[in-house]
């Protein structure tokens, strides 16, 4: 079996290509992994006895050709950006890999299928794929993330850490006076510090979590409020950090008596 092989893009997600040029990307990926198998079996039987299993080497000049053409980058640039970058991972046919030197069968599949690859490689839409090194495009998404993670702290009104708690750690008169009458699941959210307005102590779920969610899923979570306190956004503590570290230290947060401190 052929280790899926990588493929780095502009972007570490699929977001600004078609499913078309996705396609091509795929194609590009399978024809070189065809290629590699067939190559690496002629070697292998060429080693043992050239005469007697008479294994023809594969032409890959095709290849190289359309990688230019509809990649825009030479075969040297291409394996560079298979082997390096993990940011986009496309899974090649797992049974492409010969081993017997006898099974021309088994040779003249594997390189149809190479043929089939490349003609749809031929044809389809061409991409501009990133010549920057990974090192470059980790930069330029780190920039992006904290692009975007801006322009939802502007749209912010509140922005609060929480811990996820059992309602019924609250008493009857405090759940009456912070979470509506209709809301009806188990947990709610905690509020224990944060940047803004000051929301509520205690807050309503924006969906309900079973008991078996309660257990599997992170307990504490940043939350981005509009001025209704409506949910923007929510994030797992863990997936906060570009958002933590633009906000710095926390403005107010609630003392262990929950009464409201401010820095």
């Amino acid at each position: 079996m052929i280790a899926p092989l990588l493929l780095s893009l502009a972007m570490s997600s699929t977001a600004g290509y078609s499913q078309t040029e996705l396609r091509t990307l795929q194609y590009a990926v399978n024809s070189y992994a065809y290629s590699t198998s067939l190559e690496q079996f002629y070697r292998q039987c060429n080693e043992q006895d050239p005469e007697q299993y008479m294994v023809k080497q594969p032409d890959n000049t095709r290849l190289h050709s359309l990688l230019q053409l509809q990649l825009q980058l030479d075969v040297e640039q291409f394996i560079s950006y298979v082997n390096a970058n993990p940011k986009f991972q496309q899974r090649v046919p797992d049974d492409i890999t010969l081993t017997d030197c006898t099974n021309h069968a088994g040779y003249q599949r594997i390189l149809d299928r190479y043929e089939l690859e490349l003609f749809a490689l031929e044809i389809a839409t061409p991409v501009k794929v990133s010549k920057q090194s990974p090192e470059s495009q980790r930069k330029q998404n780190q920039q992006l993330k904290v692009k975007q993670a801006a322009e939802l702290l502007e749209r912010s009104k509140a922005v609060a850490m929480v811990s996820i708690v059992d309602r019924n750690s609250l008493s009857t008169l405090e759940q009456a006076n912070f979470l509506h009458p209709e809301y009806k699941g188990r947990y709610i959210y905690k509020v224990d510090q944060g940047w803004r307005n000051i929301p509520s102590r205690y807050m309503g779920m924006q969906s309900y979590l079973t008991d078996q969610q309660f257990a599997a899923s992170p307990k504490n979570w940043l939350l981005l409020l509009d001025q209704h306190n409506q949910f923007i956004q929510v994030f797992s503590e863990a997936n906060a950090k570009t958002y933590l570290n633009l906000l710095g230290k926390p403005e107010w947060h609630f003392d262990i008596q929950g009464n409201l401190q401010r820095r």
